[in-house]
C-alpha cells in the first residue's frame, strides 16, 4: 500500500488544488491520499472563508481519501510551526510514504539545499540574522538576507538573484519549512514538489483556469458567486454554494471586530503581552490603533510597518481573539507538538487505510470528539479544548443567525463519502 501525504488549507478548494492533487497521485502512484488540513482558521491569520467540514467534503469529493485536522495552535502559527505541526501528524501517523507540496520553484533539489542550510543554522547565519533583526527588518526578511549571506559565504552554486526569488515566494517558503520539519523528525517520508500553475499566491486575477484562493475570496466579497464555477471543480463549487444558501458562509475577518475590541478594551496590557507573537512592543501599536479604528482591517493597516508585516499582525490579532498564549503553545511544542490525530472525514473505500492508521499511529486518534473530550486529560485535552472554543467563536459569524450554535464540535459527524 502506497500512501501520499499532502498539507493544505483549501480555502477554498479550487482548480489549482485539484491539479496538484491529481498530479501528485499520478507521480507517486499512490493507492491512498491523506490530507492534513487547517481547521476553521488559517496560517495567514484569518478565519477560513467556509467551515472545515465543508472544505473536508470538497477535498474528499475531489479525490482525497482521508482528511486530518491540523490543530489550531499550529494552523495559525508562522510557516515554521505550521509546517512542523502538519509534518509531525503525517510522520506520527506512521502510514505515509510520500509528501507532495506545491511551489513556485518546482525544484526539489534547490529547495532541499536551502532547507539544509536553514536546518543547520551556522554561526555565520545566526550572526547575520541577529544583525539584520537589530536593523529593524521583519523576521522573514532578516532570515532571507542572513541565509543569502550564509550560502554566498560558502560559495554555493545558486546565484544570489535566483535565491532571492525563491525566498520571496510564499509556497517556496512553506516548502522549505516542510523539508526542514522532515529533517527535524528524521522522517522516512520522501518529499517531492510540483510547480504551481496559474495566478500567484496573492493575485486577485480571475481570468484564468487556475485562479488563486485569494482571488476567489476577493470576488466573493463582491457577491460574485458565478466565480465559483469558473475557478473551482463543480462539486466543490456546489458545496460552497450550498454553504452560502444555508447561511454558513462566507465568513470574513472583519466580522470578528466586536470580539477583538472587547478583548482589547477589557484585557490588562500585562495579560495581552502573554499572548503568542505579542512581543517587541507590538501590543502598544495595536492598543493605539484600536483606540482610533474599529474594524480589524483598519487596525491592521494602522499597525503595519516595515518591521511588522500584514500577515504577522493578522496572526497576532487572531491569537488575541482566540486567546492563544505563548506559554501554552511552547508547553505543547516542547512535548512533541500535536498531541493527537483527528479525523475530519474519509471515503468508505479508504477502509484499509483507516485500519492501517489505527494499527500504526504513534498518537491517539480522534474520530468522536465527545468521547475524546471525556477520555483525554493533560495536554491532549488542553489542545482539544482550544479547538472546541475556537469553533464556537467561528460559528458566531455564520451569516444565518440560526446557524450560530455552540458545541458544534460535539454535534458534527465525520464527513463520510460513499465511494
Amino acid at each position: 500500500m502506497k500512501v501520499l501525504g499532502i498539507v493544505a488549507e483549501y480555502n477554498p478548494f479550487h482548480n489549482g488544488h485539484l491539479y496538484h492533487l491529481e498530479e501528485s497521485k499520478r507521480i507517486s502512484h499512490s493507492d491512498f491520499t491523506v490530507v492534513v488540513m487547517s481547521g476553521n482558521y488559517v496560517q495567514r491569520g484569518e478565519p477560513a472563508i467556509v467551515d472545515k467540514w465543508t472544505r473536508t467534503q470538497m477535498a474528499l469529493e475531489s479525490g482525497a481519501d482521508l482528511v486530518l485536522e491540523l490543530p489550531l495552535i499550529y494552523a495559525t502559527s508562522s510557516a515554521e510551526f505550521f509546517a512542523f505541526g502538519a509534518i509531525s501528524i503525517l510522520h506520527h501517523s506512521n502510514i505515509v510514504d510520500h509528501l507532495s507540496f506545491g511551489s513556485e520553484s518546482g525544484s526539489i533539489d534547490l529547495l532541499s539545499q536551502i532547507a539544509s542550510f536553514l536546518f543547520l543554522e551556522s554561526e555565520h547565519y545566526k550572526m547575520k540574522l541577529k544583525e539584520y533583526l537589530s536593523e529593524g527588518l521583519p523576521f522573514p526578511s532578516a532570515r532571507n538576507k542572513a541565509l543569502i549571506s550564509d550560502m554566498s559565504d560558502k560559495n554555493t552554486s545558486i546565484p544570489v538573484e535566483e535565491l532571492s526569488q525563491v525566498l520571496s515566494s510564499p509556497n517556496n517558503i512553506l516548502a522549505i519549512e516542510y523539508l526542514k520539519a522532515l529533517k527535524h523528525l528524521n522522517s522516512p517520508i520522501k518529499p517531492f514538489t510540483i510547480k504551481r500553475k496559474g495566478a500567484s499566491y496573492h493575485s486577485t486575477q480571475l481570468d484564468t483556469l487556475f485562479a488563486s484562493a485569494t482571488g476567489i475570496r476577493h470576488a466573493l466579497k463582491n457577491k460574485d458567486h458565478s466565480i465559483l464555477y469558473k475557478t473551482m471543480p463543480k462539486k466543490a463549487a456546489d458545496l460552497f454554494l450550498e454553504a452560502i444558501h444555508l447561511g454558513k458562509a462566507p465568513v470574513y475577518y472583519d466580522d470578528f471586530s466586536f470580539e477583538l475590541q472587547y478583548l482589547l478594551r477589557s484585557m490588562p496590557m500585562e495579560e495581552i503581552k502573554k499572548i503568542m507573537e505579542v512581543d517587541e512592543g507590538i501590543e502598544n501599536r495595536i492598543n493605539k490603533a484600536a483606540m482610533n479604528h474599529f474594524y480589524i482591517k483598519e487596525i491592521i493597516e494602522s499597525v503595519k510597518t516595515k518591521r511588522y508585516t500584514m500577515t504577522r499582525i493578522q496572526r497576532t490579532l487572531l491569537h488575541i481573539l482566540l486567546q492563544i498564549y505563548s506559554e501554552d503553545f511552547w508547553e505543547l511544542h516542547r512535548h512533541g507538538g500535536p498531541q493527537y490525530i483527528r479525523i475530519l472525514g474519509f471515503r468508505k473505500s479508504a477502509a484499509p487505510l483507516l485500519k492501517k492508521l489505527k494499527i500504526n499511529s504513534k498518537l491517539p486518534i480522534i474520530s468522536n470528539v465527545r468521547r475524546a473530550y471525556r477520555d483525554f486529560s493533560g495536554l491532549p485535552k488542553k489542545m482539544l479544548e482550544k479547538e472546541i472554543q475556537s469553533t464556537d467563536i467561528y460559528s458566531l459569524h455564520y451569516p444565518n443567525l440560526c446557524q450560530r450554535k455552540s458545541g458544534i464540535e460535539f454535534s458534527m459527524p465525520l464527513i463520510i463519502i460513499n465511494k
